[in-house]
């Protein structure tokens, strides 16, 4: 792949960890699933949302939403919404599927906007749970991977758009 690559997690043990999580969650959801809306965000949380829905039993509500960072303001966590959720989420349970937890900013104004707009409950369900860059007081509840540091590809992780498709994460830096 060229930029010093090492395999970090397997596509077989993603899938069952995957497989496991969505036990879990079909257990919590079981009987609710009208109020229960499951979005992930565009881009890098598409690969884990599909695999996770595959793998689920009951069939909640499902969407989509994408959010930018603002480029030139780092420190302040604003994000631009590119697609909001186009369901209503007033008294629903909600639940964000999302690639990775990094520095925390982007996923917390994310549940923040979901619970202003009525939701009952809404919990972060993540890939990779990554504590290096944490800036935010902010844990997902739900998660395949622990990581305490690394730049990771993969699985919907990307840098600089590539490398995103791939089925299992790698590390970069090290070969």
């Amino acid at each position: 792949m060229g930029l010093g690559v090492k395999l970090l997690y397997e596509k077989e043990e993603i899938d069952r960890k995957t497989r496991e999580l969505a036990k879990v969650l079909d257990e919590k959801i079981r009987g609710r699933e009208k109020d229960t809306v499951v979005l992930y965000i565009e881009k890098g949380g598409k690969p884990f949302f599909k695999k996770l829905l595959n793998a689920m039993k009951t069939k909640p509500i499902t969407d989509s939403i994408r959010v930018k960072s603002y480029v030139g303001d780092k420190s302040s966590g604003n994000i631009e919404w590119l697609k909001k959720p186009s369901v209503d989420l007033k008294g629903k349970y909600c639940i964000i599927v999302d690639d990775i937890l990094d520095t925390g900013k982007t996923i917390k104004k994310v549940k923040e906007y979901i619970l202003e707009q009525g939701a009952k409950e809404c919990e972060i369900c993540v890939a990779v749970n990554k504590h290096e860059r944490r800036e935010e007081d902010i844990e997902p509840d739900y998660y395949l991977f622990d990581l305490d540091k690394g730049f990771i590809v993969g699985f919907g992780m990307d840098y600089n758009e590539q490398y995103r498709e791939l089925p299992s994460i790698y590390i970069m830096g090290e070969s």
